[in-house]
């Protein structure tokens, strides 16, 4: 078996954004055959966005939206035509599985609701991914991940209890968790359409999947009514538990280790490295008395860590079983050795963008491989190959198509 584990399954992409064309991406990589559906008059909003190689302009250079799209073909059909709504649905005729994660207006405005594709291809996996979900009094608010971290209380969580939250930095629902739920929800659904003949709606609201992400501090309220606080890098189980400032990179950069001790003999091999006499009381190897007293282990640590080098000192606690490890920013991270020898990221050729790295596919699997092969695709870039393979128009029709505007 040397197949890719989805090669066959056909799936129509009409996502835009991150959390859709993320899940699409995943099916892609696995081998799926994903057509993303897009028209001149909305596009992908994602292709307008930076970040772009330096000078670079124009819808194929988006380095967010060829992250989120290789290994798929691209075709432009205006759907507020006849004549492109009917080329529209040819293609859900086409796919096993449609994903969209238009709002629900949207949805219906374009005529690709539940009981209209269903009628069309009964066998279909329909993915709608609204923010809010399909029902209830917010079913029509738009949004997205930066959204969502606020609306489903994670946000809450993020900072200090004496300061603002200050948010996680990064639109996490789109890129981890919406997705995957929508990917496990596919293949399920694909299964049950195989040994069935009969497609199904699946909803995905992607709040409530964000939720899902919250079960500590949802279950510590609902089991003890505990108010779930803001508490920096502090957790109940450790002190230290934090991240600390060492001496500055050759390059003036700022340098930040986090450190964490959570047994005994971690705390007694900190103590001895760091050799200050403040920290040498028999008290401090009692967690709680450590975590009445962790501001003050918090300091005598920062200036400890301010004369060392980060990779210094994580040398050292590492070589004692202490959990410690350097900040890495981005380019760190593409550059780590242990990456580089994993061969997570991959380098595929765009035909505008240049040579570039994607993200890898998040797992392995030794019999029925995944693979990333393709760059993302130019904007109705597979519009002839589609309309001539798939649906069957001549070379002339798609011609006429063309200059009436329904394809690009």
């Amino acid at each position: 078996m040397n197949n890719r584990p989805l090669e066959g399954l056909k799936v129509l992409d009409m996502s835009w954004f991150g959390a859709g064309p993320i899940a699409g991406r995943a099916l892609a990589n696995a081998g799926a055959n994903v057509i993303k559906l897009e028209s001149e008059k909305r596009i992908d909003g994602l292709r307008a966005m930076a970040p772009r190689p330096k000078g670079g302009r124009g819808y194929n250079l988006s380095g967010y939206f060829n992250n989120y799209n290789s290994d798929k073909k691209s075709i432009t059909i205006d759907l507020t035509t006849e004549k492109g709504y009917q080329l529209a649905l040819e293609l859900i005729k086409w796919a096993d599985v449609m994903l969209t994660n238009m709002t629900n207006r949207a949805v219906k405005q374009i005529k690709m609701d539940w009981d209209t594709v269903s009628k069309v291809n009964p066998k279909l996996v329909a993915a709608y991914m609204p923010m809010m979900g399909m029902s209830g009094p917010y079913k029509d608010f738009q949004g997205f991940g930066a959204m969502l971290t606020a609306i489903c209380g994670m946000n809450y969580l993020a900072g200090f209890e004496k300061n603002r939250p200050v948010g996680v930095g990064t639109n996490y629902p789109d890129y981890v968790i919406n997705p995957m739920h929508a990917y496990i929800a596919i293949l399920s659904s694909v299964r049950i359409a195989r040994r069935t003949n009969h497609g199904q709606k699946i909803e995905l609201s992607q709040n409530e999947s964000s939720i899902a992400a919250m079960a500590l501090p949802v279950f510590a309220y609902d089991n003890a009514k505990i108010e779930y606080k803001r508490n920096g890098n502090s957790i109940d189980f450790a002190a230290p538990h934090g991240v600390y400032k060492c001496k500055n990179n050759h390059d003036g950069s700022e340098r930040w280790i986090a450190i964490a001790c959570i047994s005994v003999e971690q705390w007694s091999n900190i103590v001895k490295i760091i050799d200050d006499k403040s920290l040498t009381a028999k008290e401090y190897l009692d967690l709680d008395y450590r975590k009445e007293n962790e501001q003050l282990i918090d300091q005598v640590i920062s200036d400890w860590t301010s004369r060392h080098s980060g990779k210094e000192l994580q040398d050292k606690l590492q070589s004692l079983m202490i959990p410690a490890g350097i900040v890495q920013n981005a380019q760190e991270v593409v550059e780590d050795e242990h990456m580089l020898e994993r061969d997570y990221f991959v380098k595929l050729d765009h035909v505008e963008a240049g040579q570039r790295l994607y993200d890898g596919t998040g797992w392995k699997m030794t019999k029925t491989p995944m693979e990333m092969s393709k760059a993302a695709p130019l904007l109705g870039e597979h519009t002839f190959e589609i309309c001539t393979s798939i649906l069957n128009l001549q070379p002339e029709n798609i011609a006429d198509l063309v200059a009436e505007q329904i394809l690009y």
